[in-house]
């Protein structure tokens, strides 16, 4: 769950600004859908880019980013000498972090990360300059962080070298960045797509089914999709996979809905429902990572079967509402399955009123979406805003983003 992002000195975002996605209360549940609106070079897309930058920088600033060059960032152009600032509120585990960070050209000028139970602020780590600051609920010595204070890059993040080096009092923010944020934006090409769609499909049955049933009610002319059989070298590795990960992801469900349960199983294997989600996500993420490798060796082999031709289309063939909406619907479905944040660019690009209208109340249905997934998508159709909050009584909460006369955005609450 997102509570809030917050933003200073990225692309048009030169002022801080700040995305809200819940009330003002502390116990306040933010809405199912937020929905960003703004005319043309308004700054939408910096808007998801900054959400993107921040969740790529925590995951590969130790491993992608040059270690002879300063920090990733994209600054206004008129203020490239200032610092960035990214920060978010977030549930991880049950618990409500804040995780932040501010960088120039050079270094990483600081970070922090905060957890919040029963609304107490704890410092997990407060960073300034190479100055890191261990809060005294999280010694060293117990919990891990002080072995990789001495590792940690000038120009790399803390919570980003958790990722490799296993610290727990970390861990639950930085899965939360790697596991429950999903970005979209800008474009992808169709390769990319059919490898994610694939994949997709190769889960089960079920799961292929219910992504034909969206995408034949889009009305493209899509009767059904085809995947080649797993690689005879990845087919056993990928079924006890998926075995696997059925029989954990069963157990998760009945912890969840029974306390009792969960005490049994916990007694049983040593694993508490938070762990036990973990190792679903992770198991997950495994089999995702070797469906990859096969499709890399060997091609995604996807074919479309359109209705009244016998030949199936390879998805490069594919019109570019087609194309908008296989790129969509995995990841739609993903975040609706594991309860993710998921964030989209312009969501209605490409796209019909009525297809990215149907994208958005599965959002905003309960029925559809029962693990409490949000979704932050911007538009310049102003229509298709109203829709969703004129259908349902999970109101959209709606943002503006205009331009200033500085050439700067501005994000205001509508």
């Amino acid at each position: 769950m997102l509570r809030n992002f917050q933003v200073t000195n990225h692309r048009s975002l030169a002022e801080p600004q700040e995305l809200r996605l819940v009330g003002t209360r502390a116990a306040s549940l933010p809405a199912p859908v937020t929905a960003v609106h703004g005319p043309a070079a308004s700054g939408k897309s910096s808007l998801v880019d900054a959400l993107g930058q921040m969740r790529e920088a925590v995951l590969n600033s130790v491993t992608g980013w040059d270690p002879y060059a300063g920090p990733v960032r994209a600054p206004h152009l008129g203020f490239a000498d200032h610092p960035s600032e990214f920060a978010a509120t977030f549930i991880a585990e049950g618990i409500s972090y804040t995780y932040g960070f501010r960088l120039d050209n050079a270094d990483v000028r600081a970070e922090w990360l905060h957890s919040h139970p029963h609304n107490r602020k704890r410092v997990v780590f407060e960073r300034d300059g190479e100055q890191i600051r261990i809060g005294p609920q999280f010694e060293a010595v117990r919990y891990g962080i002080g072995a990789l204070v001495p590792l940690v890059r000038p120009n790399a993040l803390l919570l980003s070298l958790a990722g490799q080096m296993y610290a727990e009092a970390l861990v639950p923010a930085y899965h939360w960045f790697s596991a429950q944020l999903d970005v979209l934006r800008g474009r992808e090409d169709a390769e990319t797509t059919a490898r994610r769609l694939a994949g997709h499909l190769s889960r089960s049955p079920e799961i292929a089914a219910r992504l034909l049933m969206l995408l034949r009610s889009a009305e493209l002319g899509i009767e059904d999709l085809l995947i080649a059989e797993p690689d005879p070298m990845y087919a056993d590795y990928l079924r006890d996979l998926d075995a696997e990960i059925a029989g954990a992801a069963s157990e998760l469900d009945a912890c969840l809905a029974s306390p009792t349960h969960a005490v049994r199983f916990e007694n049983t294997h040593g694993l508490s429902p938070t762990a036990l989600e973990r190792e679903v996500s992770n198991l997950r993420a495994a089999r995702d990572t070797l469906y990859t490798r096969m499709m890399t060796r060997r091609g995604a082999g996807l074919g479309l079967v359109h209705e009244g031709i016998d030949t199936p289309f390879d998805i490069a063939d594919e019109s570019t509402a087609t194309l908008a909406l296989l790129r969509l619907l995995p990841t739609v479905l993903d975040a609706l399955d594991t309860g993710r944040v998921l964030a989209v660019d312009d969501i209605d690009t490409n796209l019909s009123g009525d297809t990215a209208d149907r994208l958005i109340h599965l959002f905003q249905n309960p029925e559809t979406n029962s693990r409490g997934a949000q979704l932050i998508y911007t538009t310049s159709n102003r229509t298709l805003v109203d829709r969703g909050n004129g259908r349902s009584s999970r109101r959209t909460t709606v943002w503006q983003l205009r331009r200033t006369p500085k050439g700067t955005s501005e994000l205001t609450a509508h």
